[in-house]
């Protein structure tokens, strides 16, 4: 059975997900589907309905007297009803798990569910924090962007980007704006602080994204660098860090200590300023590399002995860790392109281009690492032995930016 759609129903399905960026489900019609008005209720469904606490098909006796009815909104161009759905299983054996819409004969006479048709299912929270769901026919009868926004409303971060669009297309349109911390020389967090500040943003180091934990803003000069994702500090348990150093907030200036190099700018301190890559393509010469071990569900920083060849596991990070903190961070991203300049000792700003993106997917986030796409960079010097006196600059999980449309799906320019 092709669930797969087609080029146009995609459009659709995007449009959608601009308004409402929920999960769904999708059953291609068929003629038995309709005729017997028993539609299977996929995996994919089954697992949307339970997320939202609606339907738990392993609850559910076998028998359509047992099953679970809800009303639907079934939203097409121009107009919006409700549509009453059952979710069931079967009296046999197996439990068959299937779902029923009532009148669809009705409904195939009157063309608005017809065989071959895709439906798109999915669920939103209304404002009385009430889950309803909504059915929308991809392929005949397409509803409007209008007719999806009047029927079910924005989501949180649709409202929000529509709600800070006139700003940003000020901000655009604007020229060149004053560094906000003032005079000085240029630093190179100043070009995000500064567009921060102008979208009324308080400057902070909040762990979510950055604008209502909705959308996270980022933006630097120069098109070639790397676009920062999110900094985390590793895990070091059982490694020769956590052997040398038994306070764990001190953790991180003690790698430095360990495998650092001796600093040029600060002397007589340990430095460690690297890119570290995958194996393939490591981006360092301190022996540094980033490992996927998808068996234990961590990344590891792999560190080769140079006089020994010995690897030994450095630092490293849980899968669940990692995904928490690029979801947490990423729900939507600005990403925002600048230009400065300098004119008697104030740096300014020009803010050129904006990309929009949603969604990142954690699956594509360990591919790229795999692929080299994605690297981890640690910045930061501390003194040799004693008390550890330096500084970390922050280190940050980092990624190529024609690789951003991979990892977020759909990059959006943005037109203002």
């Amino acid at each position: 059975m092709i669930f797969t759609p087609y080029s146009d129903e995609s459009n659709v399905i995007n449009m959608i997900q601009r308004i409402r960026n929920e999960d769904y489900a999708l059953i291609r019609m068929t003629y038995t589907m309709i005729d017997k008005n028993n539609l299977d209720a996929n995996a994919i469904l089954r697992d949307l309905l339970f997320d939202w606490g609606l339907v738990d098909y392993d609850q559910l006796e076998h028998g359509g007297k047992f099953g679970i009815s809800y009303n639907a909104l079934f939203i097409q161009h121009g107009k919006t009803d409700f549509i009453k759905l059952k979710f069931y299983r079967v009296a046999n054996t197996r439990g068959d798990r299937r779902f029923s819409i009532e009148t669809i004969k009705r409904r195939m006479e009157n063309g608005e569910i017809n065989e071959g048709d895709l439906l798109y299912i999915s669920v939103f929270q209304r404002a009385n924090d009430t889950p309803l769901i909504y059915i929308i026919n991809l392929t005949h009868n397409i509803p409007s962007e209008s007719d999806l926004i009047n029927a079910i409303g924005m989501d949180a971060i649709t409202k929000l980007f529509h709600d800070i669009k006139p700003r940003l297309h000020e901000i655009i349109h604007g020229g060149f704006f004053d560094n906000s911390k003032g005079y000085g020389p240029i630093a190179p967090k100043d070009v995000g602080d500064t567009l921060e500040y102008l979208l009324g943003i308080n400057t902070n180091n909040r762990s979510d994204a950055d604008y209502n934990g909705l959308i996270e803003v980022k933006s630097k000069g120069g098109g070639r660098t790397l676009d920062t994702l999110f900094t985390l500090r590793p895990h070091f348990e059982g490694t020769r860090v956590a052997a040398y150093e038994p306070i764990d907030r001190n953790r991180v200036s003690a790698f430095a200590r360990i495998y650092g190099y001796d600093s040029d700018s600060h002397p007589g301190y340990s430095s460690l300023y690297i890119t570290i890559g995958s194996m393939e393509a490591p981006q360092n010469n301190q022996g540094f590399y980033l490992h996927v071990n998808d068996e234990n569900r961590q990344v590891n920083i792999v560190w080769r002995d140079p006089i020994t060849g010995k690897h030994e596991i450095a630092a490293y990070w849980s899968f669940d860790a990692l995904k928490q903190q690029l979801y947490m961070k990423h729900p939507s991203t600005l990403w925002v392109k600048a230009e400065s300049r300098e004119i008697s000792g104030m740096v300014q700003f020009k803010y050129n281009e904006i990309e929009f993106s949603r969604a990142p997917q954690f699956t594509t986030f360990l591919s790229l690492i795999k692929a080299g796409l994605i690297t981890y960079d640690w910045r930061g010097y501390t003194t040799k032995e004693g008390k550890y006196v330096g500084k970390n600059h922050g280190n940050a999980w980092r990624i190529k930016p024609y690789a951003k449309q991979d990892l977020f799906g759909e990059i959006e320019l943005v037109e203002l």
